[in-house]
């Protein structure tokens, strides 16, 4: 009979993590750094004591089982995500990942198998970005310095109230950087956070890439006039020429860049008065897609339809830079173990890009990673209503205990 995790336990410690940070509409607030992501932490180091595994804490905060191979030179399998949440969002996202993690490592010790590869369940500090986005995963891979945290999204005064609570100092932070040659990989299970595995009624979505983002702000400038005796056809209004990038950007990457997504989430309108024609209008841009090539294609594009609206509507046009994320191509040979232990275990299954970031994307160029999805309900996410089916959870965490199963046996 093929192996499988205790549903019950799983299910169990889902909804007692669900119950530290607690909110009344259901859903869970466990900031970085906040009281409530201290308890979490120290109820998955009481779960990983019981379980009889290991446990371990690095110099970020990152928490971990870890179930050792007979070999103490062995590499090491990750997997896991992360249990801290944004404010009032849902019990799943990050957690699920952790649990299964864990889950799947109690099932391998209770059955008695011995691995050649150590395996660990982790739990990444920060993934939500309350103070540094990714700032266990970016510690972990030599990502992160100390001067990082004077960008800290906490105030400064909040940052030295929150680093005791778990234990972090903010000079040593940086320790928590490892070889990647003592890594065997990463497997990270989370909710998809969008619907189309409901749509297509599918089981397992294994992702291919995580999104790249780039992000600019976009000056469009006219000429400030009076809005009662300024004709409409003499205008230069800097607001109708945002407005219709916004609308042409939408229709842009729909036909040409699916299933890359575009938003304009900030609109800054001078002067800002009722009776005069906007003179400069400030515009954020940000696009996402899985491959860099298709980053720089939409980059060209968006910017070139941007100018030549301007120019339409008599306006000068300038663009700055404002960020980015780099996109993560996943490991073809993970996402074949994905694949194979879902088939294994009779689940219908998909390859698909995440548009979404994830500890994956920062793991992805340091160890070989993957990603994979369960359904969520209606898609909802970050918020209370935010729900995954129990037997979507089961196959999510038996996924994963037969993906470690299938990577250690191949492990060279």
């Amino acid at each position: 009979m093929m192996l499988r995790i205790d549903e019950k336990r799983l299910l169990n410690n889902l909804n007692s993590l669900a119950q530290i940070g607690c909110t009344p509409d259901g859903g869970v607030s466990r900031p970085a750094l906040s009281e409530a992501d201290a308890a979490g932490r120290a109820w998955f180091k009481r779960k990983v004591q019981e379980a009889g595994l290991t446990f371990h804490a690095d110099e970020a905060g990152n928490l971990s089982a870890i179930l050792p191979a007979a070999n103490p030179d062995a590499r090491t399998l990750l997997a896991g995500s992360h249990l801290d949440s944004v404010p009032n969002g849902g019990r799943f996202d990050g957690a699920l990942g952790v649990l299964a993690a864990l889950e799947a490592l109690q099932t391998i010790k209770e059955a008695g198998l011995s691995l050649p590869v150590h395996l660990e369940a982790i739990s990444f500090t920060d993934e939500e970005g309350s103070v540094v986005g990714m700032l266990g995963s970016r510690a972990l891979t030599g990502q992160f310095a100390e001067a990082d945290l004077e960008q800290a999204r906490l105030g400064q005064e909040e940052l030295s109230a929150g680093l005791p609570r778990l234990n972090l100092v903010r000079s040593d932070i940086h320790l928590a950087r490892r070889n990647p040659e003592t890594l065997a990989g990463y497997v990270e299970l989370h909710i998809e956070q969008g619907t189309r595995l409901e749509e297509a009624g599918l089981q397992i979505g294994v992702v291919t890439s995580i999104v790249g983002i780039r992000s600019f702000w976009l000056d469009f400038a006219g000429q400030a006039a009076h809005a009662g005796t300024t004709p409409m056809d003499k205008r230069a209004d800097a607001l109708w020429g945002a407005a219709n990038f916004v609308l042409q950007a939408k229709e842009l990457v729909m036909a040409q860049f699916s299933p890359g997504v575009v938003n304009c989430g900030q609109l800054i309108v001078q002067p800002g008065n009722f009776n005069i024609v906007p003179a400069r209008v400030r515009l954020s841009l940000e696009f996402r897609h899985g491959s860099e090539d298709t980053l720089d294609e939409m980059e060209v594009a968006l910017l070139t339809l941007a100018a030549n609206i301007a120019d339409q509507h008599h306006l000068s046009f300038s663009s700055e830079p404002a960020g980015n994320c780099i996109a993560a191509p996943m490991n073809p040979r993970l996402i074949q173990a994905v694949e194979q232990a879902a088939t294994q275990l009779e689940l219908r299954h998909t390859r698909l890009l995440s548009l979404a970031g994830h500890d994956a994307q920062t793991l992805s160029p340091f160890t070989p990673s993957v990603l994979y999805f369960v359904p969520s309900v209606d898609g909802i996410s970050h918020n209370p209503r935010e729900y995954t089916r129990d037997e979507d959870v089961i196959n999510g965490a038996n996924v994963m205990l037969h993906t470690l199963l299938i990577l250690a046996e191949n492990a060279s």
